[in-house]
């Protein structure tokens, strides 16, 4: 029998941008845009000001993980290789210039869309088993914006029979707006930085005072080079972790994360095409260190049944 038309079928979506379908919210000057590829973040604006960075458009494909949500894993896990309670699991090679398993599983996942209000959307996708990954995961993830800026909180939950190792993250992106990295201000508090080898494997602890990795001087980030963790966050009275990025036109932008969010990944660019390289910089809330499934550094265990939030968000001023 011949392959029935796409236009014949009703339930089949036609004339899809590459990230499929993307829905708005906004709520006063706040607007986002999410995608229902990996549940990304692609857009968001205050006063039409961008404060992540948008990329080609939140219709483009992904550049640099763009807002993607990491889970069940963040950053790398060396060679995709890790041992579980005696048993070797081998995930697929997915950066393949390093030869590591990059980011997780879900980023590049279709998610549902659960709700979706006015200023508010929730989807979901259910985890089953990948190569070198047996276990079910449940995750949802929701975005809201309004006055207190954009607010987004990652639930997964193992629904499957054994213990889970689990850590996540988020990868926005923070707008320049026509200036460069170089320019601008970071202040990221942070006791440690994770050293790594020229894979950006992960080799040592190191402390951030008095080095390039040390981002609360004030000064502008100018040539520092970072594709780095940091950890030893100093929680504030609201039971938050902050960094704070100013641009050369005095705009402050501070990205904040719960109790959950224990590290932060710096990415200054460097490693994207032009015109980005170094024209926006990644700022990722993660739950644990980079290669957790073979460290344990912050790694999560869920029984089976058990739910785990991680929540972070965005301020501008």
């Amino acid at each position: 029998m011949a392959d029935e038309p796409a236009g014949s079928r009703p339930d089949l979506p036609v004339g899809l941008a590459p990230p499929g379908r993307t829905f708005e919210i906004a709520a006063g000057g706040e607007r986002a845009v999410v995608s229902e590829s990996g549940a990304t973040l692609r857009a968001y604006t205050v006063d039409e000001r961008p404060i992540v960075e948008a990329f080609h458009g939140p219709e483009s494909p992904v550049v640099g993980c763009q807002g993607e949500v990491l889970a069940p894993w963040p950053n790398r896990v060396v060679d995709g290789r890790w041992t579980w309670r005696g048993e070797l699991h081998q995930l697929s090679i997915t950066e393949p210039d390093r030869g590591h398993a990059l980011h997780g599983l879900v980023r590049t996942l279709t998610w549902t869309v659960v709700e979706h209000r006015a200023d508010l959307i929730r989807l979901a996708i259910l985890l089953l088993a990948h190569p070198g990954w047996p276990f079910p995961l449940h995750c949802t993830v929701t975005y809201a914006v309004g006055p207190g800026g954009l607010t987004s909180s990652l639930m997964s939950t193992n629904v499957g029979r054994l213990a889970c190792p689990y850590g996540a993250a988020v990868h926005p992106y923070l707008a320049v707006p026509g200036r460069m990295v170089d320019d601008a201000v970071l202040h990221l508090p942070a006791a440690t930085w994770l050293a790594t080898d020229d894979r950006l494997s992960p080799t040592t602890r190191q402390p951030t005072a008095g080095t390039d990795h040390d981002f609360t001087d004030g000064t502008p980030i100018g040539s520092r080079r970072a594709d780095t963790a940091f950890t030893d966050l100093p929680v504030g009275p609201n039971g938050r972790v902050e960094a704070t990025l100013t641009t050369p036109d005095g705009h402050r932008t501070v990205l904040w994360g719960d109790e959950t969010v224990r590290w932060w990944q710096l990415f200054t660019g460097d490693a994207l095409a032009d015109p980005w390289r170094r024209a926006t910089l990644a700022l990722e809330p993660m739950t644990c260190a980079p290669n957790a499934l073979n460290s344990g550094d912050g790694l999560v265990i869920l029984e089976p049944g058990e739910s785990h939030t991680m929540t972070w968000g965005l301020t501008s001023s």
